[in-house]
């Protein structure tokens, strides 16, 4: 991401008190389609795939239930069900993606209609029964994702469903025909198209083919009906214009149907927040619960800092959020126990670039993406993705990176123990003025320690 994206808003003294607001705290309230179309994307990210993918899913669903004429509530799952059709990606492949050494692109990245049998022999004979334990389980855990975020039960059902076949050879359930819900076969349709145009050179390619392919879909892996309600779709310079078009993710946050209910709540952004914070947390191999320590060692800071209440709230949603990048970056590297190669660090490095490409397109939350964006930014320099001079990082950025560093040394890691509070002070410390800033680490350490340290904070389950 362009440096000038991050400098264009001038840095805030770390200094600066804010005076504290009478009034109570309004946060920014995304409609609940805006927040489902941008953290869509974080999810394209855990599967290995360039994001956009779950809103072209959605685009393509969606003109597809408009054209057979289901009702707006139809639609209104169909919408939200083909953003979420894969939310359950993460969390069913980190373990076996850490263990096996594969990428989430290769376990994800079938060919439309192929059995999870096919592909599992495919990518590793060896352990075929694992991918397809993957496959069969991104399915339950997507509809529990759905489920977190307060979606209904037909929502979780199309999630469910969507790997299900026409002709009953699809999966978990093996249903068949019209015993498969029809917005699951609405999300399932729209998935194999985009994949379709995905494999395709380009799109004149793809729009050539694609009425042929679809074709042979048809009764097979498809709704017999929505494979020729697809053909016609594509024969459309609308559809293909919309489905290209730069501004995509915004037009279909304003297409949502049924407006009232995509209409904004204020609880829904902390909902959102918390639901992906615990999804990175997983991919990460965090301490359990280390986006919410994050949270809270960060108000604390701002609280002595005499931030208002307000900029406390953002900075507390921008640490639950921080890390949400590390869904772009494969399990496989993250649990490395060996000094990552260059390519390697360098992908681990954009993490807090794709934390703020999600953030940014919501709308009152451009500064919190600036400051997740920048929260391994550094002092002296030398920190990522864009080694942002001193003054150019924003104090909340600061804070952030205070909070974070204090979490991970609190935390324990397959390589080390975690740190005791009075150690982590000194690494603390130590880093002032180089990682971190002196201000912000002093007022840190003059406060009581926090009640969620590495004495308290659970531990992950998982053991290597």
């Amino acid at each position: 991401m362009a440096s000038s994206n991050r400098t264009s808003v001038r840095a805030k003294s770390a200094s600066r008190r804010p005076v504290e607001e009478a009034r109570p705290v309004e946060l920014p309230a995304p409609s609940r389609a805006e927040l489902t179309v941008a953290f869509s994307q974080a999810l394209d990210l855990a599967e290995g795939r360039p994001t956009g993918h779950a809103a072209r899913v959605s685009y393509v669903a969606l003109s597809l239930a408009r054209a057979c004429g289901l009702a707006i509530e139809e639609q209104r799952t169909v919408f939200y069900a083909a953003l979420l059709h894969d939310a359950g990606a993460a969390g069913a492949s980190a373990e076996t993606c850490r263990l096996l050494g594969l990428s989430e692109q290769a376990v994800f990245g079938g060919r439309p209609g192929q059995s999870p049998q096919q592909l599992a022999l495919e990518i590793v004979p060896a352990n075929a029964t694992a991918v397809v334990s993957v496959l069969r389980l991104h399915l339950k855990l997507g509809a529990e994702v759905a489920r977190n975020l307060h979606f209904d039960q037909e929502v979780r059902k199309a999630i469910e469903t969507h790997h299900e076949r026409w002709d009953g050879q699809g999966y978990p359930r093996a249903l068949k025909g019209e015993a498969i819900p029809v917005a699951g076969r609405v999300v399932a349709a729209a998935d194999v198209v985009e994949s379709l145009i995905g494999v395709e050179s380009n799109p004149l390619t793809a729009r050539r083919n694609l009425v042929a392919v679809l074709a042979e879909h048809g009764g097979r892996t498809l709704d017999p009906d929505l494979a020729h309600a697809a053909r016609d779709l594509v024969r459309s310079d609308s559809f293909w214009l919309g489905l290209h078009d730069s501004a995509l993710t915004r037009a279909l946050a304003s297409a949502a149907p049924d407006r009232q209910n995509a209409e904004a709540a204020p609880e829904d952004l902390t909902t959102f927040a918390r639901v992906f914070a615990e999804l990175a947390d997983a991919k990460g191999e965090h301490t359990a619960a280390h986006a919410d320590r994050t949270a809270e060692v960060a108000d604390q800071i701002a609280q002595a800092l005499e931030f208002g209440e307000r900029e406390r709230a953002l900075i507390r949603l921008a640490a639950l959020v921080h890390d949400i990048g590390l869904l772009g970056v494969a399990a496989r590297v993250i649990a490395k126990p060996d000094i990552l190669s260059l390519s390697e660090m360098e992908v681990m490095r954009k993490h807090p670039a794709l934390s703020q490409q999600v953030l940014e397109t919501l709308p009152g939350l451009g500064d919190v993406a600036l400051w997740v964006g920048a929260h391994h930014e550094r002092p002296d320099g030398r920190g990522y993705p864009e080694m942002l001079d001193e003054p150019s990082i924003p104090p909340e950025a600061r804070i952030l990176a205070v909070a974070d560093t204090y979490v991970a040394l609190t935390s324990p890691r397959p390589y080390r123990r975690a740190l005791s509070h009075e150690d982590a002070q000194q690494v603390l410390l130590g880093g002032v003025g180089t990682q971190l800033d002196g201000k912000i680490v002093k007022v840190f350490c003059s406060l009581p320690e926090a009640p969620t340290s590495s004495r308290t904070a659970r531990r992950s389950r998982r053991t290597r």
